[in-house]
């Protein structure tokens, strides 16, 4: 259920002294001013300030949390469980239907003003349908899909149809002789800037061309620009596409999986290596990334160690929030690589010519190991659905990682 708190901003209790120019109609002079009592639409600090309001009411009302997610919380209560995620001036909220009422009468007796959506079906901007008994979900966002449309439509209408979002093992160099006109640069910023929030809930199968493309924001090539326009052909010749969560659940404790995988140093301009990885909690995609790492590696082992070890980032971050959220799940978490070399160093503490250069802040990955909070296994490089997230992959690969974790569902026609 999704809970709107009407006139959000005007809530906040404000922590320093700010002026403003008095306002006509109330008998001030032309060189007096106001000092606000409260905050108010348009003052930096208020979506902050209506935060800290609002935290401090669920806590009155029995909410804990706030601490892996300083935006979710949860209260036990005599009902049963409710978790509440809060989006600026949007909460969802998840859990005992009877124990949802109780915390919105909870709510409402703290004189807030609420505007109830009830069902979860469009949030953010996405587009969220269930199946018939709800074992399984989609997650669409046409609202964006429809702006890429209206902007780039008329421009990418004469291109051919294309199998992947990105050409085989394209890689972005930065040039400086060469670069399109401002208007166009203008044009290169949106339209990545779109593909990014696509990334960022619906479409991970584009994550790693449209990394390369944000590596020449300021200063794109017409080669780029070509790119550019082919992924958003991609999008736009699959609408339909979205991300799949089809959770197995069972009695025992739930299951946290990941995928790792690295490059190495195909940008010849850097040298620098991209990493990858996916996460699945009970086999739904809950996490990915595609990003350059910061340093040189030196080989491809290399590489993947340090991919491994965002990866065990990730991994401990999404333990400290089931935790937080009081799930039960199970130990040691799964990272499947597929660089053996990778494994022997995460697994073994052992120093030589090739790898006692390696920082010691990647090398908490051994602790992890050691602990039994990790356990690496092997994956062939065909079976590592964090393939994707390197590189650039030809049709037949890019469809086998991406439908693992999207289908081809035509919510529209569904609706």
């Amino acid at each position: 259920m999704i809970v709107d708190v009407e006139t959000a901003f005007l809530y906040g209790e404000l922590d320093e002294d700010i002026y403003m120019n008095a306002p006509e109609g109330f008998g001030f002079g032309p060189e007096d001013c106001v000092k606000l009592e409260k905050s108010c639409y348009g003052l930096v600090q208020a979506a902050r300030q209506y935060f800290q309001f609002f935290v401090k009411i669920l806590t009155k009302i029995g909410f804990k949390g706030g601490f892996a997610d300083p935006c979710l919380f949860v209260r036990n209560g005599k009902h049963g469980i409710c978790y509440i995620a809060i989006w600026v001036d949007d909460s969802l909220l998840v859990g005992n239907k009877q124990e949802i009422d109780q915390v919105i009468k909870d709510l409402e007796s703290a004189d807030l003003k609420l505007k109830i959506e009830g069902e979860l079906d469009d949030y953010l901007s996405c587009e969220i349908t269930f199946n018939q008994d709800k074992s399984k979900c989609w997650i669409h966002q046409p609202h964006l899909i429809k702006k890429l449309d209206k902007t780039f439509g008329k421009m990418v209408k004469p291109l051919k149809g294309y199998q992947t979002p990105g050409s085989p093992r394209q890689v972005i160099f930065r040039n400086s002789e060469t670069k399109i006109s401002s208007e166009k640069q203008k044009i290169y910023r949106s339209g990545v800037g779109m593909l990014l929030y696509l990334i960022k809930h619906s479409r991970p199968d584009i994550a790693n061309c449209v990394r390369e493309l944000t590596k020449v924001l300021d200063g794109a090539s017409p080669a780029a620009y070509k790119e550019m326009l082919r992924v958003i052909k991609y999008v736009l010749d699959t609408p339909n596409y979205a991300l799949k969560l089809a959770p197995i659940l069972s009695d025992e404790c739930w299951r946290v999986v990941a995928y790792s995988d690295s490059d190495f140093a195909t940008d010849s301009e850097t040298r620098r290596s991209t990493f990858g990885f996916i996460l699945y909690l009970c086999g739904a995609p809950i996490s990915w990334k595609s990003k350059a790492q910061k340093t040189v590696t030196l080989s491809s082992t290399e590489a993947e160690y340090v991919a491994l070890s965002e990866t065990a980032k990730e991994v401990k971050f999404i333990h400290q929030v089931l935790t937080s959220m009081g799930i039960k799940f199970k130990l040691p978490i799964t990272i499947r690589v597929d660089n053996v070399g990778t494994i022997f160093m995460a697994e073994n503490i052992a120093i030589s010519q090739r790898t006692k250069h390696i920082d010691i802040r990647f090398k908490f990955v051994n602790e992890y190991v050691k602990d039994g909070f990790v356990e690496i296994i092997f994956v062939g490089t065909k079976e590592n659905r964090a393939d994707i997230f390197t590189k650039t992959l030809n049709g037949e690969l890019h469809d086998k990682h991406a439908m693992t974790f999207m289908e081809n569902k035509n919510i529209i026609e569904e609706k």
